[in-house]
């Protein structure tokens, strides 16, 4: 049985972990669609820039090797989405456990006729969140919006535009690539996911990130007055996603999923 043709599924690992590999394709030999490993990166891939001293001064500390990496392999995923031959991309990492009957049904859905450019399958923070739709997908799901920082890229479903929007925004490395998508105010993206999710992470060490906050990064002193501006507006631009009226781009969803279902 095939994924639906307007679907791609890429599961990203390193090509050295041949164990972690084993062990998602033991998981997946009953997944009933067709998905291939994408190599995961360990340096920034042509096309990203990355000023240490510049993400020091507005994130708060230089990003770890590992997190590049990780930018970079997620990064060039949206470029290769962009020019696929395809509608959607869902995108796992390594150590997740998959529902492969949802992934199955979510692939023969095109996602962005439903207005829905990006959706987390997965969240490592308990963060603040709207509902937008329930039940969807099923009687026992609903479509959330989160608006504080919910983490982790170890599943999500993309679309065309979507990854275009990503791209055009995200070029410069300013934060780890899990934060940089969960800034809606950065690229425009609504922060959606699916809940209860249908992935979930395994307890393992993390080949990709792994030593994230494990040792001490070196800091840079004070940071400029142009820096620090960029930090206060930050935690406005946040401040507001949690607590403000929700963007327009939400409630036009809200109406378009209303109006199918009086359809």
């Amino acid at each position: 049985m095939s994924t639906q043709p307007h679907t791609a599924i890429r599961v990203i690992s390193l090509p050295a972990a041949r164990e972690r590999r084993q062990a998602f394709a033991r998981s997946a030999v009953a997944a009933g669609c067709e998905w291939e490993f994408f190599d995961a990166h360990t340096t920034p891939v042509s096309g990203l820039s990355y000023d240490e001293k510049r993400v020091t001064g507005i994130y708060g500390r230089k990003l770890h090797p590992g997190e590049l990496g990780c930018y970079s392999s997620h990064f060039a995923l949206w470029r290769w989405l962009v020019n696929a031959d395809c509608e959607q991309l869902i995108v796992l990492e390594d150590d997740v456990v998959v529902d492969w009957d949802f992934i199955r049904d979510i692939s023969a859905i095109p996602m962005a006729r439903r207005g829905i450019e990006y959706l987390r399958l997965f969240a490592k923070m308990p963060a603040p969140w709207r509902f937008i739709a329930s039940p969807y997908f099923d009687k026992y799901r609903h479509l959330i919006r989160f608006t504080g920082y919910a983490l982790g890229t170890q599943a999500y479903v993309l679309s065309k535009i979507g990854a275009e929007r990503l791209i055009r925004h995200g070029s410069n490395i300013e934060a780890p690539v899990d934060v940089y998508m969960d800034r809606t105010w950065d690229h425009g993206l609504l922060n959606l996911a699916v809940y209860p999710f249908p992935i979930y992470e395994r307890h393992q060490r993390s080949s990709i990130g792994e030593g994230r906050f494990s040792a001490p990064i070196s800091r840079w002193g004070q940071p400029s007055l142009g820096n620090l501006w960029i930090r206060v507006r930050r935690k406005l631009q946040l401040n507001w996603a949690i607590h403000g009226v929700s963007p327009s781009s939400a409630r036009a969803l809200q109406r378009l999923l209303k109006a199918r279902e009086d359809v």
